[in-house]
């Protein structure tokens, strides 16, 4: 198993992480539960989607869900298929559930947002590094390594200067190949936050554990980013297009 490599010196982790965790929280009108399941029983499955597509979102999924009750009749509205997480919120308007975590190993996203509906309108990664591209670069990139481009679009964030590629993840060095040697010569401190750190492979520390004030902005209906804080509690923003 190939795990991500950083330039950073990382906090070595004695065992790896297994957790069998339920978590619960509620609004007026909803209940959401999300559990996950990160003990040798799902260890075959996890090993194969992380060494794969990476893709915990589908029915192979026996490791982790989240679901919405109805507060007041106890039905069931949803439950879909999730990464591991260690938080969960429902939004002051009732219209997302937000999910973060610090888990890293085995864990390709540490957010998800789900719809009321059970839709995942975004996941995201986080980690230390990440390839701080020009434009130009970036097409360089994308001209040499199409398929490992293609394979790294849920990974790319564009600004009006730069594109940055969250590629320091576990399997990417035997995945990407050359790719990873063209990347890795443009490491950089990560673009929202230089303040997030990683344990050798079990967690990675994104957010205030102790006080995260995650906050939603809307745009009339439509959610378009998310405020919390980072572990120093500098606050900073992610955005969503829903």
């Amino acid at each position: 198993m190939a795990f991500l490599v950083s330039s950073l010196i990382a906090k070595a982790d004695p065992f790896a992480y297994s957790g069998k965790v339920l978590i619960t929280t509620e609004s007026k009108n909803f209940i959401a539960n999300h559990y996950h399941n990160w003990t040798s029983d799902t260890e075959d499955e996890l090993h194969e989607m992380i060494m794969t597509d990476q893709n915990p979102f589908n029915a192979k999924n026996n490791y982790g869900y989240i679901e919405l009750l109805d507060k007041k009749t106890g039905e069931l509205i949803f439950k879909k298929p999730s990464t591991a997480l260690t938080k969960i919120i429902i939004s002051e308007n009732e219209k997302h559930i937000v999910g973060i975590s610090n888990i890293m190993v085995w864990n390709p996203y540490q957010l998800v947002v789900y719809n009321t509906k059970g839709i995942l309108v975004k996941k995201r990664n986080f980690s230390s590094e990440e390839s701080k591209l020009t434009l130009s670069q970036y097409d360089e990139f994308s001209m040499a390594f199409p398929k490992e481009c293609e394979d790294l679009v849920d990974f790319t964030y564009f600004d009006n200067e730069f594109v940055y590629i969250d590629f320091l993840r576990m399997n990417m060095p035997k995945k990407l190949g050359k790719a990873w040697g063209f990347l890795i010569d443009y490491v950089a401190p990560n673009h929202l936050t230089p303040n997030i750190w990683e344990t050798t492979t079990n967690y990675v520390y994104w957010f205030s554990e102790k006080n995260p004030e995650i906050s939603l902005k809307y745009n009339n209906k439509n959610l378009i980013s998310i405020n919390i804080n980072d572990p120093k509690n500098e606050k900073f923003k992610i955005v969503i297009l829903e």
